[in-house]
């Protein structure tokens, strides 16, 4: 039966027995739509609630929409889902860039990851082929070496690749996955990939989404791109990013400041959207099908950091490692960007995990002892950078930062977790 929007098809990967098989997409699955609905739906039914989120038993599910792949506008919009090694609970996180779509055009709406390999591999999907390849040399390297590779390797260019850093090969609980520098933030999908020894999956396909009545659609499609370019926000994304928007959200008191803990802070004016794209920009790019691109790219300018031209700093990375650990160099935002998505960790899970650490350090409650001759200071870019790599390769006191703030809480006890947030 064909269903508009919809490839009909589902892929199973069973890593440990290292096989694969189409399932039929059903009538009841088209009533949870696709997306998060219908990975919980499977989860939900396949995976045991007391399962151990970083087990061979979890499952790690892809899946898109109806809308994924389409001529209509944020088209580009994928869900992964798994129970979550962060909360053990539920996890899920979308992502955008180009793989969910290309992930339909080879033919399926969704992607059911089972079984633990027996050694590191990726898993190449091009229309009707599915294998899963040796990663041995993969594994350790930051995401776009990975992606750079896996191209490589396969002779394509255009071959979309959604991978893990070294922090989730090391198992870090808010490690994410990445694809196209788009990143799947927050419950630790990327942990799941890990615990799996799955580096990466690369997909390419030469299908097209079956849609009806096409051209009603395009007519449709026109007014909603109209309204999408009237939304003033929408407006200051397309100029400045995500980060556009920090001041409002300064003058709403919805800044997050020093842990949570301050209301005001005149840094906001030197890491908002508008300088940092001012000052250090080059280009606009978006994701599948998006009329805002509010990717933008800028490249670091003076000698006291390395040389880079990547993603401009997200709201919520600007958010979490700048008015959050009182740090307003914006410079060193783009370094701590860049580094995050290519070491595979979340911006907000890691910046509230060191403010906590921070704090805790401030207070009395942990002391050199325990950060291993480190001293915790807000406003210290240096720091930041340095704790990054320490929780991607879980290192030293990092070991305890890659629990996240629940868990690492609880490491330390001593009523740490008063300044634990989430």
């Amino acid at each position: 039966m064909e269903w508009f929007g919809y490839m009909g098809k589902i892929l199973r990967i069973d890593l440990s027995r290292e096989t694969s098989r189409i399932e039929e997409l059903r009538d009841e699955d088209i009533a949870f739509l696709g997306g998060s609905g219908l990975a919980a739906k499977i989860i939900f039914e396949e995976v045991d609630p007391k399962t151990d989120p970083l087990g061979e038993f979890n499952k790690l599910v892809i899946m898109t929409g109806p809308l994924t792949g389409t001529i209509v506008p944020g088209s580009s919009r994928f869900t992964i889902a798994a129970k979550s090694p962060l909360t053990d609970a539920w996890g899920e996180t979308h992502l955008g860039g180009f793989f969910g779509p290309e992930l339909k055009f080879a033919g399926y709406d969704g992607v059911i990851i089972q079984g633990k390999a027996s050694s590191a591999v990726y898993i190449r999907i091009s229309d009707d082929e599915v294998e899963i390849m040796d990663a041995s040399s993969l594994w350790g390297l930051e995401t776009s070496e990975t992606e750079k590779r896996i191209r490589k390797e396969l002779g394509d260019p255009k071959t979309r690749v959604l991978s893990i850093g070294p922090a989730g090969e090391k198992l870090v609980r808010y490690a994410v996955p990445i694809t196209d520098e788009r990143v799947g933030g927050r419950t630790g999908m990327g942990a799941v990939m890990g615990s799996k020894l799955l580096k990466a999956i690369a997909v390419g396909g030469s299908g097209r989404v079956p849609e009806k009545e096409r051209e009603r659609i395009r007519y449709v499609i026109k007014r909603i791109y109209a309204t999408i370019m009237s939304y003033a926000p929408n407006q200051m994304r397309a100029l400045y990013g995500t980060n556009g928007e920090m001041e409002i959200f300064y003058e709403y008191g919805d800044l997050p400041i020093k842990n949570f803990t301050k209301g005001v802070w005149d840094g906001v004016s030197r890491i908002n959207g508008k300088v940092i794209i001012e000052e250090f920009s080059g280009e606009h790019k978006a994701c599948f099908n998006c009329p805002v691109h509010c990717w933008k790219v800028v490249q670091t300018k003076t000698e006291r950091f390395p040389t880079i031209k990547g993603r401009a700093p997200e709201y919520e990375t600007a958010g979490s490692f700048g008015s959050l650990l009182l740090n307003d160099d914006p410079e060193s935002l783009i370094v701590i960007e860049h580094l995050c998505n290519e070491y595979g960790i979340d911006t907000i899970s890691t910046g509230v995990t060191i403010a906590w650490a921070i704090e805790c350090f401030e207070k009395g409650v942990i002391d050199e002892k325990d950060t291993d001759g480190l001293k915790l200071e807000w406003g210290n870019p240096q720091l930041i950078i340095k704790l990054l790599k320490l929780i991607s390769k879980r290192e030293g006191f990092g070991d305890i930062l890659a629990e996240g703030t629940r868990k690492a809480s609880k490491i330390i006890g001593r009523g740490s977790y008063k300044y634990a947030m989430h």
